[in-house]
Parts: C-alpha cells; sequence; structure tokens
C-alpha cells in the first residue's frame, strides 16, 4: 500500500493537470469566440454577408468557455480543500505521536506532560490550533543549545592566555 503522502500528491497532481488542460482550453476557446464575434460584428455592419457566419458558433463558443472556466474553478476549490484536509491530518497525526488525546469531558484536545500538568490545547474541532499550541509547549520544554565553547570564551572576556604579553604598564609612570 503506498504512503498517504504519495496518494495525496498523485491527487494533487492530476487536479494540477486538469486544471491547466480546461484552463488552456478556456483560453482558446475564448480567442476563438473573439473571432467569431468579429465576424458577427462584421455582418451586422454589412462589412460581410450573412453566408459567412453562423450564429450557434457564439454560443457554442460561450457554452464551450463556460464549461472550461467552470473546470478551472472547481479543481481550484478541490486543491484548496485536498490541502485543508491534509492539514488536519498531519496536525491529527501529530497530536497522536506526541501523546494528545481528544477528551469528552473536559471536551477538547488534551495533553499531559512528563510532569503531570494536564494541557488544554483547544477544541476537538480545532485540530490545527492544537496541534500549534501542542508544539509551542513541546518546544518550551527543551533545554536552550549549548553555546559553542569558542562563543562562551569570547563572551566571556577571553582565556588566561589572551591577556597581552610585556611588561606591565602603570598609567602613573
Amino acid at each position: 500500500m503506498p504512503p498517504k503522502n504519495a496518494t495525496a500528491a498523485a491527487v494533487g497532481k492530476t487536479l494540477e493537470d486538469r486544471r491547466e488542460q480546461a484552463r488552456d482550453a478556456a483560453l482558446k476557446e475564448l480567442k476563438a469566440l473573439r473571432n467569431d464575434l468579429n465576424t458577427l460584428e462584421a455582418v451586422l455592419s454589412g462589412r460581410r454577408k450573412k453566408a459567412d457566419f453562423s450564429p450557434f458558433d457564439v454560443v457554442h463558443g460561450a457554452f464551450e468557455i463556460f464549461r472550461h472556466a467552470a473546470s478551472v474553478f472547481e479543481a481550484e476549490d478541490l486543491l484548496a480543500a485536498c490541502a485543508r484536509e491534509l492539514e488536519a491530518a498531519k496536525a491529527l497525526e501529530y497530536l497522536q505521536r506526541h501523546g494528545a488525546n481528544e477528551l469528552v469531558k473536559p471536551a477538547g484536545w488534551h495533553w499531559i506532560s512528563p510532569r503531570g500538568e494536564m494541557h488544554c490545547l483547544g477544541k476537538a474541532d480545532e485540530t490545527e490550533k492544537a496541534a500549534e499550541k501542542l508544539a509551542l509547549l513541546l518546544q518550551s520544554g527543551r533545554r536552550p543549545k549549548r553555546r559553542d565553547k569558542t562563543a562562551e570564551a569570547n563572551s566571556d572576556g577571553g582565556d588566561v592566555g589572551d591577556a597581552p604579553v610585556g611588561p606591565a604598564v602603570s598609567p602613573q609612570a
């Protein structure tokens, strides 16, 4: 069974491809409709004969533009919905991986720290916010990173070996 991320990526790629195909087709139809409208204008103004033009071409072109544009907008909505669901799934996985639980009473996401403190992370339907709060709690519980020894020596004023070599000159002399 392929991993979930690969499946989501494949679905996203397919939706993006279909959206691009529909967008290209709509743009092509727009150009054709412009030509048909120019021809219609020429027929109505008397520069061309009626035999050269079919009004059905204008209607058909407009319908094709509508159909392709609707496909583009639908694909964009589906991509946005997929992205939201993927983020929610990642947040839920993060919460479960770090030991957070969705409780009934008190309602919502809760996490018990290693010290035994219970933290309310958020409402049950706000999975992303609860994951962010848990990440902050987990991050704040870590020790700060150790500074480099060379950085410590420079910030403390240097080592004893860094003292000036030679006779000390007093300011009174």
